[in-house]
């Protein structure tokens, strides 16, 4: 028999306090059950639920147009123009209701509505889709207030275009697409339970996005998705549990950042997800033989410069991953890019993920709290309970064997690790040890 922790939640708000910050997350109690050890399932059930402030002040501007629920119609989709908000009490559970924002200067307050699809409604279409009208930028644009269960996505930001569209015609340039690309964008209290995919997901090149007090629960694949050559987003005050989890089986994580730079993920609560909490890679140009996907496009740029501090991190097989692709075997990718080794049963793709900054976070009945496989990462002033049974690890065998070499320029300093000497805490293998500092 193995303990799995089932998590219930009540509906107040808390201050947590960690390394002198302060800052409010909602109160999980853990509870301890006992399944066999062959049960792979989510400790936190589908029925379980977050409780969460209905409404929350996001500064939108006074003069909102209200939209009345009571003459919206079931599975239609509202365009908004503007600033808008739903009328009070909104009850859209069961509409498969939609909203779509594609002008710059506009914004949504749900004011704490529920929405959910109806039973006979199969789409992957998602709740709240943030796009432009043409391949031209929109920016200046919030979100706020709403509650989805549901949906393909709870929220959805992306370009007119696809990826493969623009590679057609020769748009590559990473800062040609992200001029096209939506730009300033506030997600403030908007929660996601239940997706069929991601909860939220931020796609190629869009930038400047801010998410706060968002909270993602059950995404049957990532909680949340940082598309390749997005940056400088921010993602803090958020609750991530029990994502990735498609079929019970726990394939993915709470935040993918693939091929995007620039970010900071702080004063979070990850609890529980499939693959781990914070998993950083650049995706090997998955399967480049096939120009008819969407997301047809070589990346080009490392998940890099992003900085994860002050979050908690709490039953997890992995709290974060640097080059989380590195060692994997992605031999049913059908890789573009990148490759280092390869046999008939095999493929290993160079990752990248370079000069990241884990600082300032607190790990908890975590598996491995950070592995590092690319250059440059520093882990500074984190604390690592007993109960973590691998604190860190630094290296990796597969960029051994490569023109890239041992995993270099690691720091290591000045982190808490509870009933471990250093020698027990951080696992380095033998060719990255030079190369890693420790103080």
């Amino acid at each position: 028999m193995t303990l799995v922790y089932r998590l219930k939640y009540v509906n107040v708000w808390s201050v947590m306090v960690g390394h002198g910050r302060s800052w409010s997350v909602m109160v999980g109690l853990i509870t301890a059950m006992s399944l066999s050890a062959c049960d792979d399932q989510p400790a936190v059930s589908q029925t379980d639920t977050i409780k969460k402030p209905l409404v929350m002040e996001a500064k939108l501007p006074s003069t909102a147009t209200v939209i009345e629920c009571a003459q919206l119609t079931p599975k239609q989709t509202v365009t908004i123009k503007g600033h808008q908000i739903l009328s009070k009490s909104c009850d859209l559970t069961g509409q498969s209701i939609r909203f779509e924002l594609s002008d710059s200067h506009s914004s949504l307050d749900c004011q704490g509505a529920q929405l959910s699809p109806s039973a006979d409604d199969s789409s992957k279409a998602s709740a709240i889709m943030i796009k432009p009208k043409t391949d031209a930028a929109i920016e200046d644009i919030t979100v706020a207030n709403c509650h989805i269960t549901g949906y393909g996505h709870a929220l959805h930001i992306r370009q007119y275009s696809h990826p493969n569209q623009r590679y057609t015609r020769g748009v590559i340039d990473p800062t040609a697409n992200r001029a096209l690309a939506p730009r300033d964008i506030r997600v403030i209290n908007v929660s996601s339970q239940n997706s069929i995919n991601s909860g939220m997901f931020v796609g190629d090149h869009v930038h400047g996005v801010s998410f706060e007090h968002v909270r993602i629960q059950n995404a049957g694949t990532v909680g949340l998705y940082l598309e390749f050559g997005s940056r400088d987003n921010v993602i803090k005050d958020s609750v991530f549990v029990g994502n990735g989890f498609r079929t019970f089986k726990p394939n993915r994580e709470a935040i993918a950042v693939d091929s995007s730079s620039n970010n900071r993920i702080e004063n979070n609560q990850f609890i529980h997800n499939g693959a781990g909490s914070i998993l950083l890679y650049r995706n090997c140009f998955e399967h480049a033989d096939d120009p008819s996907r969407s997301n047809y496009f070589k990346r080009t740029e490392s998940s890099r410069d992003n900085i994860i501090r002050g979050n908690v991190f709490q039953n997890e097989p992995v709290g974060v991953w640097v080059a989380s692709r590195q060692s994997r075997n992605l031999k049913g990718f059908e890789c573009g890019a990148y490759l280092v080794n390869q046999t008939l049963f095999a493929s290993y793709h160079l990752d990248s993920a370079k000069d990241n900054q884990i600082i300032n976070n607190q790990f908890t009945q975590v598996e491995q709290g950070v592995i590092v496989e690319d250059d440059g990462t520093l882990i500074r002033d984190n604390t690592f309970a007993a109960d973590v049974r691998l604190p860190i690890q630094v290296g990796s065998k597969i960029r051994e064997d490569t023109a890239a070499g041992p995993v270099k320029h690691t720091l290591i300093n000045n982190n808490t690790f509870a009933d471990k000497t250093i020698k027990q805490a951080i696992d380095i293998r033998a060719a990255s040890k030079t190369a890693t500092q420790i103080e």
